[in-house]
């Protein structure tokens, strides 16, 4: 979905011709999760972690809003029909 002052574009899935400008501002691990394996009764533990990694963006521009209107040729005028006047009918 893109959206400026004068208009509203929604994609269905996507929008058509636009374009997003992205800079990358960091990179870095997200909090570390424990996988933690047991089987009971059996003294079976086994403990491993994992920490995501994570790319901070930042927006720069988006482009793809504003789109020139097409020029669109005035409608040529339709020649003038003339009509034939009617005549007064005189009933005797």
């Amino acid at each position: 979905m893109l959206g400026s002052s004068t208009q509203t574009i929604i994609g269905r899935p996507i929008v058509p011709d636009a374009t997003v400008h992205a800079v990358v501002e960091e990179h870095a691990l997200d909090a570390k999760v424990i996988i933690f394996k047991k089987k009971r009764r059996k003294n079976y533990r086994r403990t491993k972690g994992h920490r995501q990694e994570l790319t901070k963006l930042r927006i720069a521009d988006i482009q793809g809003i504003e789109k020139p209107e097409p020029k669109v040729d005035p409608k040529p005028k339709k020649a003038a029909v003339k009509k034939q006047e009617k005549c007064p009918v005189m009933f005797l």
